[in-house]
């Protein structure tokens, strides 16, 4: 069990800032007015957690190694999961829950926005650590994600109903 604990990381410095971001979030969907249902929030949540862990933590972490989490490098715990697999995710299901195509660069914005500062304070309270990677490098893949991405991704799981 010691063993266990200890692969948590949780003596990572800034590691209550992941925690406490994934937690608002999921109590924040938990009890948001919705407008997708629970299977599209389930599909969502599932690929974008998929999608984002494999993107950071295998191509970003392992083949360009550009930012390091937690304490340890090559050991993933809580916070990793927490900033890969389920804040992504997130903020995945609440856009798509409040977008509105017609304020859609609105919605953009915000998100990216939320996306970058979250990021960016990561780095701040010393949970992230950058090697060659700028914060703001990740505006223009924000912006993909909600701006195109994640429309189709809610076009998609819409049509297969």
């Amino acid at each position: 069990m010691e063993k266990f604990i200890q692969n948590l990381d949780l003596s990572a410095k800034g590691i209550w800032f992941p925690i406490t971001l994934g937690t608002i979030a999921l109590i924040y969907i938990l009890f948001m007015p919705k407008r997708l249902n629970w299977r599209e929030i389930y599909l969502i949540f599932g690929t974008i957690g998929y999608v984002a862990l494999i993107i950071d933590m295998f191509f970003m972490l392992n083949y360009f190694d550009i930012f390091d989490l937690g304490r340890d490098p090559k050991q993933e715990g809580i916070g990793d999961l927490i900033s890969y697999g389920i804040i992504p995710s997130c903020y995945a299901v609440i856009f798509l829950n409040h977008f509105k195509p017609e304020k859609k660069w609105l919605y953009v914005a915000l998100f990216t926005l939320l996306s970058f500062l979250s990021e960016w304070m990561l780095v701040q309270v010393g949970y992230m650590k950058l090697k060659g990677w700028q914060t703001w490098w990740s505006i223009p893949v924000f912006i993909i994600v909600f701006g195109f991405w994640l429309p189709w991704h809610l076009k998609l799981l819409r049509k297969e109903s």
